[in-house]
């Protein structure tokens, strides 16, 4: 119990570093990010910010389709909270994800980004190639959002109608960016929550 409680400080505290030398070495969108991410504490109902956070999503990421799921604390399944661009057959389709072959659903399992340059050729993303080709999309990157204490409680996703990768930069940029939308949804989600119930 000791060691996992050091593995999460040390982790924390990884984090924190990363964060620091992002900020020193993209100033002026750190500033942004942080802007955005006020703007976002200031809104009460996990919904509507969600809604709020990927449009800034989908600017960042040059996308023009994304959503963004909330982790259910106690099964762990990703729900929809906030979609654009989709239809209602896309939205039934990943209504609840519980597997790892999605890409959603993979970067919530490692804690990690994923990007599917082409789902027509990565293997695990076949159960959903069907859907993908009648959405019109080929590519998806997911990033997981994290609470203050390192927890996942939901994932960003943006998906592309061709074959692509977003840059290096752009991922750290989306990351970043989804840290600070993981603590706002996080505290919204609290909030709501009746007294001394937690997320965990």
């Amino acid at each position: 119990m000791r060691e996992c409680g050091q593995e999460d400080g040390a982790r924390r505290a990884e984090q924190f570093a990363e964060w620091i030398r992002f900020d020193l070495d993209e100033p002026v969108v750190a500033q942004q990010l942080y802007l955005a991410a006020a703007r976002l504490r200031g809104i009460r109902r996990p919904g509507p910010l969600a809604d709020q956070a990927l449009e800034k999503l989908l600017s960042l990421a040059r996308a023009e389709r994304g959503n963004v799921q909330f982790a259910d604390p106690a099964s762990g399944a990703l729900r929809i909270i906030a979609q654009h661009g989709f239809d209602k057959e896309f939205l039934d389709h990943f209504a609840v994800v519980d597997d790892d072959r999605s890409a959603c659903g993979r970067a919530a399992r490692r804690g990690a980004q994923l990007v599917i340059s082409d789902v027509i050729t990565d293997p695990a993303f076949e159960p959903h190639r069907k859907i993908a080709a009648a959405s019109g999309f080929r590519a998806v990157q997911s990033t997981p959002l994290v609470d203050k204490a390192g927890r996942v409680v939901g994932v960003m996703s943006t998906h592309y109608p061709r074959p692509h990768a977003p840059s290096a930069r752009d991922m750290l940029i989306i990351k970043r960016y989804a840290g600070l939308v993981g603590q706002a949804l996080a505290s919204s989600v609290a909030a709501l929550m009746p007294e001394g119930s937690s997320l965990a």
